[in-house]
């Protein structure tokens, strides 16, 4: 599993271990990250998250 840390706006982390095959996105969603909506499935064009 890879271990992703979320980071809210406000600064409040998330570490959440994520399955493999799965997109940074897909874990946010299924793991409940606030703030996360996916409402463009995944195709990058809804701007709720952002990887750095």
């Amino acid at each position: 599993m890879a271990k992703i840390t979320y980071i809210e706006h406000d600064g409040t982390e998330h570490v959440i271990d994520v399955k493999p095959g799965l997109t940074v996105m897909e874990g946010a969603v299924k793991n409940n990250i606030p703030g996360i909506d996916a409402d463009c499935g995944g195709a990058c064009a809804c701007a709720t998250c952002h990887v750095y």
